[in-house]
């Protein structure tokens, strides 16, 4: 396992990622949730609310009881554009206590980026990220506070999550990421290498980093990391912590895809139709 990133980098993380993500207490009651989190579901997200019950999850305790780990279950959300999608959650010890860590991600329409312009639709992947970007007065960051918890989450949510820096290096990745690219049993082969090395279609990892720096987002897209030299098909949610116009740092959601079958997509370097 790599260090965990900074204090600030887990403070930005949370605060601004792209996919939903909560802790909950072990009765199931909201303890964080970030941006994303509350567009998804603005009325279960709040301190105290039962986040399982609005997600369909009637069996949280018995999850928690055998601290499972659950990918990919589909869930209902409240947001008017972004009614369904997927939740992830897994269990572990924090502030003394076992908490759940929950991973939430939105169906889209149509990913960011892709070679052909995107219809003017509520439900595509850029409508989802203007929503995560724009002003929310109702929304108050997480500060340096809640870093505990968020290392908890880093620790424990099973979906993989890397930070990448500004020349492609891989800086942090926690578990699940150095597992979803079979660097288990040796993570310093990926921590702390080129980002390159683990996606199956160069190009993709190309127009990607030059995407990074321009401060664009990649949202809901399917492509494949190598595992060992095998496919793995993944969905794909990051965004970049940029200031001054310099890339700080990635950040990169992986989730294993739940339609692994389903057509790769594609950027303008794969499509020669462009």
């Amino acid at each position: 396992m790599s260090a965990y990133p900074s204090a600030p980098q887990l403070v930005d993380l949370f605060n601004w990622a792209s996919p939903g993500m909560v802790v909950t207490d072990g009765e199931g009651r909201v303890v964080l949730a970030n941006k994303a989190a509350k567009q998804l579901l603005p009325d279960a997200s709040a301190p105290g609310s039962q986040i399982a019950a609005a997600l369909g999850v009637d069996d949280y305790q018995a999850l928690l009881a055998s601290r499972a780990v659950v990918e990919n279950r589909e869930v209902p959300f409240s947001h008017a554009d972004f009614a369904h999608g997927y939740a992830n959650l897994g269990f572990g010890e924090a502030d003394g206590a076992v908490h759940g860590f929950w991973a939430l991600r939105p169906t889209t329409t149509y990913p960011t980026p892709s070679p052909k312009p995107a219809p003017q639709e509520a439900t595509t992947a850029t409508a989802w990220i203007a929503r995560v970007d724009a002003p929310d007065t109702d929304y108050t960051p997480v500060t340096e506070d809640a870093v505990p918890l968020v290392k908890a989450y880093y620790d424990h949510c099973p979906v993989a999550i890397h930070l990448i820096e500004e020349d492609g290096t891989v800086a942090h990745a926690n578990w699940k990421d150095i597992a979803i690219v079979g660097a288990t049993e040796t993570p310093d082969s990926y921590v702390g290498h080129h980002i390159r090395q683990i996606y199956a279609d160069k190009e993709i990892v190309e127009d990607f980093l030059g995407r990074w720096d321009d401060d664009a987002p990649i949202i809901d897209f399917r492509a494949d990391f190598l595992n060992k030299g095998e496919r793995v098909p993944v969905v794909i949610f990051s965004t970049a912590n940029v200031e001054g116009g310099t890339l700080k740092n990635t950040r990169c959601f992986v989730f294993p895809d739940n339609e692994p079958n389903r057509q790769r997509d594609r950027v303008t370097a794969l499509d020669l139709s462009f």
